[in-house]
Order: C-alpha cells, then sequence, then structure tokens
C-alpha cells in the first residue's frame, strides 16, 4: 500500500511565502519551510509534516520536517526530484531525438531498399540523377550510397543518445558529442534541422550551470 503524496496548491502570502493548503486543511497552523529541490520558501499545513507532499513549483517529491523534541523543525528530506522542472536541457535533447528517428526511419528505409531490391534501388538512383543533371555521379553513388548511408545510420543512434543524455542529464560528454553528430547529419531533410538544433544543444551544454547539473548527485545517489 503506497502512502500518500500531498499535492497542494499554492497561493502566494504577502510576506512571500506559498501556502500549502489542501481544501481539507483550512483553518490548519501553516509552517514556514523551505522546498529541499527548488529552494523556495513555502509554508505547510502542520497535519502534513512528517508525511510526502509535491512542490507545486519544482514538482519533486519531499519528506515534509517533523517537530523534534526542541520544537524546531528538521529538514525536509527530498524524495524524488523531477528531472523536466525548470530543465534547459529537455528542449534541445527532445529536439535532437526527434531528428535522430528521422534520420534514423529515412536511411534504414534507404538501406533496406538498397540490399532487398538492388536493381529497383539502381533504376531508381539513376533517375534521380539523370533529372537534376548529374549523369556522371550515377554509378558512383548506387555503389557507394548504401555505405554512406550505414554511417549516418550510426550518426542517427549518437543524436538520439545525446538527445537521451541530455534530458536524463547525465554523460554530459555523450550529451555534447551528440550535439556535434547532428550538426553533420546531412542526409535528406535532416540537413535543415540538423545545424540548429545541435547547435542549440551544445550552447545550452556549455553553460557552466547547466554542466554542473550532470554530476550533482541523485536523491537515490546521496542516500
Amino acid at each position: 500500500m503506497f502512502a500518500p503524496v500531498f499535492d497542494i496548491a499554492a497561493a502566494r502570502t504577502l510576506d512571500g511565502f506559498v501556502s500549502y493548503a489542501p481544501s481539507r486543511s483550512q483553518g490548519s497552523v501553516l509552517e514556514s519551510i523551505q522546498c529541499p529541490g527548488c529552494k523556495k520558501p513555502i509554508r505547510v499545513p502542520d497535519e502534513v509534516l512528517g508525511q510526502t507532499a509535491k512542490c507545486p513549483f519544482c514538482k519533486c517529491h519531499f519528506q515534509a520536517p517533523v517537530r523534534s523534541q526542541d520544537g524546531k523543525l528538521t529538514t525536509p528530506q527530498l524524495t524524488r526530484r523531477n528531472p523536466f522542472a525548470g530543465s534547459r536541457t529537455f528542449g534541445p535533447g527532445v529536439l535532437l531525438i526527434f531528428l535522430g528517428l528521422l534520420g534514423l526511419l529515412s536511411n534504414a528505409r534507404i538501406i533496406g531498399r538498397a540490399y532487398s531490391d538492388p536493381e529497383m534501388f539502381a533504376d531508381q538512383t539513376r533517375q534521380q540523377l539523370e533529372s537534376v543533371k548529374l549523369d556522371d555521379y550515377v554509378d558512383r553513388t548506387i555503389k557507394w550510397m548504401p555505405t554512406v548511408r550505414i554511417g549516418f545510420l550510426a550518426l542517427n543512434l549518437l543524436v538520439i543518445a545525446g538527445g537521451i543524455s541530455a534530458i536524463a542529464q547525465r554523460w554530459h560528454g555523450l550529451a555534447m558529442i551528440g550535439s556535434a553528430a547532428a550538426l553533420f547529419d546531412a542526409a535528406d531533410c535532416c540537413c535543415i534541422l540538423g545545424f540548429p538544433a545541435g547547435g542549440w544543444a551544445l550552447f545550452v551544454l556549455m553553460n557552466p550551470g547547466v554542466r554542473a547539473q550532470f554530476t550533482k548527485p541523485r536523491p537515490s545517489e546521496a542516500a
């Protein structure tokens, strides 16, 4: 049986604190604490002390403090952090994953066609190049395109891995490599999105504050 999590609405007071107040706690005594996740000042009703609550700002779960024998409140304990709250890497990470999946599907389709039906692949490639007056490149393109596409397929997987790393805020080096790989993803329509997606991700990841998030221990690791 799971313990209840108090998901409490926020209401800013004149002194700058935020009251955590479930509908059933009207008239409760409010205690001033600081959210262990986002460090914002809040107030919780006394009946929530010692219970698990959720911050309305960063959405983290924390164990509300209890009152010690000397009358002071203990320190709230962070139990689960919301990895997406206030995360500057979430947007670039999602875009990298989208870009990588798009390229993965496109390259896999062309590779499959090249090896499953080489004659049809050669005819379609020849027609495409002849239509744009590139007859001199037909034979070389038919020969090397499957190999080149396999290389781009590996690049797509690297971009996806970088996006996942950016969202999870783990393995900063992998996130940087995946972002840089997006800059060189020039196959099909990915070349349109690759440069802005990779540039945005690299710009965010090079921020010292963002980089520090990758080295910050998780609650489970710190325990």
